[in-house]
């Protein structure tokens, strides 16, 4: 099987869409001999942050010296980038040979309980991968909720709940305790959860959980938390971590997002929970300059300024609109917006209103993408300031042409929205961007 053969079968999946259950994915684990039962695994979910706290704790594991297998999703620019070891994405050869290893016994699945969606086939090849590359451990990313995840095949030696907000109400619940129940499932015996900023009643839901199952938490502001916050605007920030079992000194993030400040010292925990003991502070200060989170509160471009960002639902939106001028230096915000159709696009786009001086109302190229007639219904209601341009490069195009020196673009909405944003951007103004595409190509 070639590289694009392995993509034509797994795209094919997509009309599938999601089908959360364990029935299909566990009868795959159990004929390939549950690969994911052979490592020590770490799981993540959360409604915001999960993915760069994933890398985060990946990138930490890494700088302990141990054989680092992770999985997230969904992917920027390859599906190759789902699964990293020790922060590499699995070559187009291992990635088509780890399929065409496990299809035998995808196609009895198939024949014996039905179609598989992308989202379980992608899995059981990482399972499958890490196993056979005999990784120390693996950070699982939860696709969507905890209870029905895929992912939830592993045991987790730590199970970390990175938030709670509304989102995918249509499958996790309409309250946040109805989707911190769905999400506290990962969480099982002779594991320990780490468990971050979350609503009161969501807390409850997890704590009740945590009794269920008869496992030890760790609250971030409680057992552990962020201190002596500075931001240094354009650069990233500093900090201190009062850990579990330490405290650890002048910490330098070249990340940007105040967010991202509690999405490491969550990292920080989940390791500690890990290993059970103290980190050693210069690993914990080497891993962090190294940190790289693409599409989140990116600065892809210095000239004009661009950041990318993943935001795609009103809590991220409110972080993102409030750390921008934490972080960045500017006088007016143009934001580029193209959202998902199942979004709240309400409330995403009255958030951006108030804190913008001008919205491009766009689309990028997913299925799921909201027409710009939708973001327009709400838009003209705001009676703010808006253009519509439906072609995502055009829109970057005309955008970059009308800022000012003293203009902040920031592209939005979508995590696909972001990824196209971002191929877009670095090939049309090169000589300001990061090389991240290189290492995928």
């Amino acid at each position: 099987m070639t590289f694009d053969e392995a993509i034509s079968y797994i795209t094919e999946a997509l009309k599938f869409g999601i089908n959360p259950g364990l029935q299909k994915i566990g009868a795959i684990c159990s004929k390939l001999g549950n690969p994911q039962l052979k490592y020590p695994t770490i799981q993540i979910t959360g409604t915001n942050g999960k993915t760069s706290t994933t890398w985060m704790t990946r990138d930490l594991l890494y700088a302990y010296g141990l054989k680092t297998g992770c999985y997230t999703s969904p992917h920027l620019h390859s599906y190759r980038e789902r699964m990293t070891i020790d922060g590499e994405i699995v070559s187009e050869e291992d990635f088509a040979a780890t399929l065409e290893d496990i299809k035998p016994a995808i196609d009895k699945v198939k024949a014996d309980l039905g179609e598989l969606t992308e989202f379980e086939i992608l899995t059981a090849m990482a399972f499958y991968y890490f196993a056979k590359e005999k990784v120390d451990v693996a950070v699982f990313e939860v696709g969507l909720g905890g209870r029905w995840d895929a992912t939830s095949m592993v045991q987790p030696k730590v199970a970390a709940i990175t938030g709670i907000s509304l989102d995918h109400t249509d499958r996790l619940g309409n309250t946040v305790e109805e989707i911190a129940w769905d999400k506290a499932h990962i969480i099982k015996s002779d594991s320990t959860a780490i468990v971050g900023k979350v609503p009161d009643k969501a807390l409850e839901k997890i704590k009740e959980r945590c009794e269920l199952v008869n496992t030890s938490m760790r609250l971030f502001g409680q057992d552990f938390s962020p201190e002596n916050i500075s931001i240094i605007k354009n650069e990233g920030s500093a900090l201190s971590i009062q850990g579990i079992f330490a405290r650890y000194e002048d910490i330098r993030l070249p990340i940007f997002g105040i967010y991202q400040v509690s999405n490491f010292t969550l990292a920080v925990a989940i390791i500690e929970a890990f290993m059970n003991h103290a980190l050693d502070l210069e690993l914990i200060k080497n891993a962090a300059l190294s940190l790289k989170c693409p599409g989140r509160f990116e600065l892809i471009s210095k000239e004009p300024p661009i950041v990318l960002d993943g935001a795609h639902n009103p809590e991220g939106i409110s972080m993102l609109v409030d750390g921008l001028p934490q972080v960045f230096d500017y006088q007016n915000l143009i934001v580029i917006l193209a959202v998902s159709s199942d979004k709240d696009i309400k409330q995403m786009i009255n958030i951006l209103s108030k804190n913008t001086s001008l919205m491009v109302l766009s689309q990028n190229k997913s299925y799921r993408s909201a027409s710009v007639n939708q973001l327009t219904d709400v838009a003209m209601r705001t009676g703010k300031r808006y253009i519509v341009e439906p072609d995502l490069k055009k829109a970057i195009a005309m955008t970059i042409a009308k800022a000012s020196e003293n203009n902040l673009i920031c592209i939005t909405g979508s995590l696909y929205t972001a990824a196209e944003a971002r191929e877009h951007c670095l090939k049309l103004i090169p000589n300001n961007t990061i090389g991240y595409l290189s290492r995928i190509k």
